[in-house]
């Protein structure tokens, strides 16, 4: 499966694997947080596991799918939370799906069939000798790079939404 590999200084061999239902309701800090998404079923209530990158070790590599979470900073009455799904293909920051103003509770199951059916792209293309890239990008890199690409329309992590 894509991302299970641990590459040097990405996460500690020792750091758990998060339940992501259980990160919800709680504040990213700023400017936001990148999750590797590790295992994911597209049913409600089963698995959908994650490392959360450290803010000082945030890579990746091609075959990861990553979450990216930021706070809403602007003056509304509740918290909101920004969450985009993104896919790493070779040394590229791939933006699968974002939404704006979501919940904090509920943004988990928002994102669940997205997140499961990136990986399963992406464990389905290295299944059939696609390679998708061992290199490790920095994803605050790769997301200037990919906003660039795209006429300054990607964002930065603390920024709303992924490509938009």
């Amino acid at each position: 499966m894509p991302g299970q590999e641990a590459l040097d200084g990405v996460r500690p061999r020792a750091a758990p694997c998060a339940r992501v239902p259980y990160l919800a309701g709680q504040r990213p800090a700023s400017p936001g947080e990148w999750l590797q998404v590790t295992a994911v079923d597209g049913m409600p209530g089963a698995d959908f596991l994650a490392w959360v990158l450290p803010a000082d070790g945030r890579y990746a590599q091609g075959g990861d799918v990553l979450v990216q979470l930021a706070a809403d900073s602007g003056n509304r009455e509740f918290q909101a939370v920004h969450v985009g799904v993104w896919a790493v293909v070779g040394v590229l920051l791939v933006p699968v799906a974002a939404w704006d103003w979501q919940d904090p509770d509920g943004w988990p199951e928002k994102i669940r069939a997205t997140a499961a059916f990136a990986l399963s792209v992406l464990t389905e293309l290295e299944e059939h000798g696609a390679n998708l890239g061992a290199r490790r990008i920095d994803l605050d890199d790769a997301v200037v790079t990919e906003s660039q690409r795209l006429g300054g329309r990607g964002r930065r992590a603390g920024d709303r939404r992924p490509g938009g």
